[in-house]
């Protein structure tokens, strides 16, 4: 133990001496290791952490297939008796689905995700309320309405109250005694505030009705496989049983992590890639300086060869000093890994799965324990074998002159060539990312984005529908009377890029149909038939968005509840092979599986197409129903406003105006900028990362660069003395030393250009219009790269050109 302190102790007494190696070392280190800690930690807990409930790798997500092999993430409501019914393998299979409510019962009213769940729900999860109890198992259509909390809402609204029969919940026209709160962490969906039964929710016998998503619990002793082939065996049985009456032909039964996590992997293995990357070039570049400082260091490490000191002592020092350096370099770089975590955690969970689960946790710890142990052995090993395979005979007499062996210098060129090489992939790999961005950032989502506010509100659903739509125009009518307000309309559910639409199926229907089979017939004719979003919008809503009007008309206030419906389309529904050159105007349209009604639309006007679901997504035909005509779907709306001035001034002023309307209707406001800005943030912050990996991985492979360049010169001083005495002219002198330097950058550029082809396959699916071999792009980071292997060879070259021969000839 005495020795290793001495070590300890010499080692930083011999770092603090070489600060300006040290400091380089350990922010390269600190920038490799903190980096690779934090994505190495997000992954974790994103891809591999197991879910936070019992026996969380025996739960499933199930879903229904299409006979086109399309999965789709919603399952009607008989197809799921029938598999819970029907199924062998699963010990626990149940439903849910989500929505936004304003609830009274707290503190003050708040917009609650409320959940709607099937009996076996909980025990599918394996989840037992931390206080009180659970929903009965039972399938009977009076359930009673009680509420189970999560811990959060518990907590956050209900203050903790401990005393379960005094917290009563009012929301969608019913009160809810609150039986149970679940444990901290265990709430799914994670964003869910208040469980219900589904037995509350009206039955849809319908089997093309998608309305539940669906998860399960496989019984002990039944694997994956097995599950799977039980029930997609029910699945055909089905699809055999009603044919076109269902759209299932099979299922697909994913563990439930994975089907959490599956969108974010492509994100996050080319981050763990390009994390990998930095990490090499931080690694060589360290491992350059050591290597240096050891040729530096040979009179000395002769002298302890001479007095008595083995080998495998000098290794143990020279160990001991990368351990510090590597501990050093941890330490900053946790800090890193901090603020790397923080940024996902605000991500978007639509974007990013389990992003609020993200955290430097044990995984991560130890991850960079092994990081920063395996680093410092692996650099200490190479710097103390460098260093100590010589005689101390040799280093004594060669004293403190760089050797001139070729292996040494091989070494430094291969070790700048790895930082090169994962340089180049980086900057390949941010420069596709950036150009992809902009091109998203370039695409006209189809509706103004500046100065439009919207303020989103859940009404109660079981208002009658008109004293909603009377509330409705109210409301409107107040928010156009605020000063600044230009336009002011609503839209069912959320703005576009904030949710996407419901979408279903329509009819187009020439003429009246009163007979249920004809109907029926009809609804299975594929050339009457063509999907389409459903939308709920009133008459100012185009104007405040911008959507411009096509051809025909929009709403009128005199398109009420008592006149014939009308519909408003967009571009792509009315260029649909049903409505020949574009004649969609005056066509009659069917839509009631949207919304249960089946009177039928006329459509009026074509507006211009909007992105709903990305701007990386193309516009989707969509269908505007007047909200004074089809309220039953406008329960939650998103009033926008065009508004020009100060927008805190107008969120003040809406706020007051709707508090005057109804105090218990919490709304909230989003700008069309923060929710398109919103849409693309994941995009924004894979960037960044890569972005800020790359320019870290350049400024490392500068300094290795300028290192072996100056070990160049230093080798070569005594060389290029005799040369410049015979004659050679500083030109010449400049143009040998960037060329020595400048053969590794080449070889580099040539193994990253490589790797950077690798990178971009795993790109592909996170670019929008740039090709993941992208010629431009490529040619313009090998001109960076280019310049900057340029300016950090200069400097060295320079000074070799500034060599006294007469001085160069005297050196030993």
């Amino acid at each position: 133990m005495d020795g290793w302190w001495s070590d300890l102790r010499y080692a930083f007494r011999f770092l603090a001496r070489n600060r300006g190696t040290t400091i380089v070392a350990v922010l390269a280190l600190s920038l490799g290791i903190g980096a690779a800690t934090a994505i190495y930690g997000v992954a974790y807990d994103v891809l591999l952490r197991p879910l936070p409930y019992p026996g969380s790798e025996r739960i499933v997500a199930v879903f229904q297939v299409r006979p086109d092999g399309h999965r789709m993430s919603q399952m009607s409501e008989p197809n799921f008796e029938d598999l819970e019914a029907q199924n062998r393998s699963l010990a626990a299979f149940a439903v849910y689905g989500s929505g936004v409510v304003s609830v009274v019962g707290g503190g003050e009213p708040v917009r609650a995700h409320v959940t709607a769940v099937s009996p076996a729900f909980f025990r599918a999860l394996g989840v037992r309320p931390e206080r009180g109890g659970a929903f009965p198992e039972q399938t009977s259509e009076n359930a009673d309405p009680a509420a189970v909390v999560s811990y959060g809402f518990w907590r956050r609204s209900l203050a903790s109250e401990t005393d379960l029969s005094r917290l009563r919940l009012r929301f969608s026209g019913r009160v809810h005694p609150v039986i149970g709160v679940l444990p901290p962490k265990a709430a799914f969906p994670a964003d869910t505030d208040v469980y219900v039964p589904k037995a509350l929710e009206p039955r849809n016998p319908h089997r093309t009705g998608h309305n539940w998503r669906a998860i399960g619990r496989l019984r002990d002793g039944v694997s994956l496989e097995a599950a799977r082939a039980d029930l997609g065996t029910i699945a055909r049985r089905l699809r055999q049983q009603y044919g076109d009456d269902t759209r299932m032909a099979d299922t697909a039964v994913l563990p439930l992590r994975e089907a959490l996590s599956g969108r974010a992997r492509g994100t996050l293995l080319v981050l763990l890639g390009s994390v990998g990357f930095l990490l090499l070039a931080a690694c060589a570049n360290v491992a350059n300086l050591l290597l240096a400082q050891s040729a530096a260091r040979r009179r000395e490490l002769a002298m302890r060869t001479a007095l008595g000191a083995g080998r495998l002592r000098l290794v143990r020092q020279l160990v001991t000093e990368a351990l510090v350096l590597c501990a050093a370099g941890a330490g900053l770089g946790l800090l890193l890994a901090l603020a790397i975590v923080r940024a996902v955690a605000r991500i978007d969970p639509a974007k990013l799965p389990r992003a609020a689960e993200v955290s430097v946790s044990g995984h991560a710890l130890a991850c960079a324990i092994a990081l920063t142990a395996f680093t410092a052995v692996a650099l200490g090993l190479l710097t103390a074998f460098r260093a100590t395979r010589e005689s101390a005979l040799k280093g004594l007499a060669d004293g403190q002159r760089a050797p001139a062996g070729g292996a040494s210098r091989r070494l430094l060129d291969a070790l700048v060539a790895s930082q090169v090489a994962a340089t180049m992939a980086l900057l390949v790999g941010g420069g596709l990312l950036g150009r992809s961005l902009q091109r998203l950032l370039d695409v006209d989502p189809g509706y103004r984005t500046e100065s439009v506010v919207a303020m989103e509100v859940a009404l109660p659903f079981d208002s009658p529908l008109p004293a909603r739509v009377r509330f409705q125009d109210e409301l409107l009518e107040r928010l156009r009377a605020v000063p600044g307000v230009r336009a002011a309309g609503l839209v069912s559910n959320e703005i576009p890029l904030g949710a996407e639409g419901a979408d279903g199926i329509f009819l187009v229907q020439d003429h009246e149909v009163s007979d249920p089979k004809e109907f029926a017939v009809l609804y299975k004719d594929p050339e009457r038939t063509g999907g389409a979003i459903f939308r709920v919008a009133s008459e100012g809503y185009f104007a405040a968005l911008g959507i411009p009007l096509a051809a025909g008309r929009l709403f009128e206030p005199q398109d009420g509840p008592d006149t014939p419906h009308v519909a408003v389309v967009s571009q792509s529904f009315a260029k649909q092979r049903f409505f020949a050159n574009g004649g969609a105007i005056g066509r009659r349209i069917q839509f009631g599986n949207m919304d249960g009604d089946r009177r039928v639309f006329t459509i009026v006007g074509v507006v211009g197409d909007v992105r709903e679901a990305g701007l990386n997504v193309p516009p989707k035909a969509t269908l505007y129903a007047s909200h004074r005509q089809r309220p039953r779907t406008a329960a939650r709306v998103s009033f926008v406003v065009h508004a020009e001035g100060d927008t805190a001034a107008f969120v003040a002023a809406a706020r007051r105006v709707l508090r005057e309307l109804d105090p218990e209707i919490p709304p909230r406001f989003r700008t069309v900028a923060e929710v398109r800005a919103a849409s693309v943030a994941d995009r924004r912050l894979t960037l960044a990362l890569v972005a800020a990996f790359g320019a870290s991985a350049l400024a490392l492979a500068a300094l290795g660069i300028y290192g072996v360049a100056s070990y160049a010169v230093a080798r070569r001083t005594r060389e290029v003395g005799i040369r410049m005495a015979i004659g050679a002219q500083p030109a010449q002198v400049l143009r040998m030393v960037l060329a020595e330097s400048g053969r590794p950058v080449l070889l580099g550029a040539v193994a990253g250009l490589g790797l950077a082809l690798a990178l971009g396959r795993f790109l592909a699916t996170l670019l929008f219009e740039v090709r993941p071999v992208d010629p431009a792009t490529i040619l313009l980071v090998a001109l960076v790269l280019g310049a900057t292997a340029l300016l950090a060879g200069l400097v060295p070259a320079r000074r070799a050109t500034r060599v006294d021969p007469a001085v160069a000839l005297r050196t030993d």
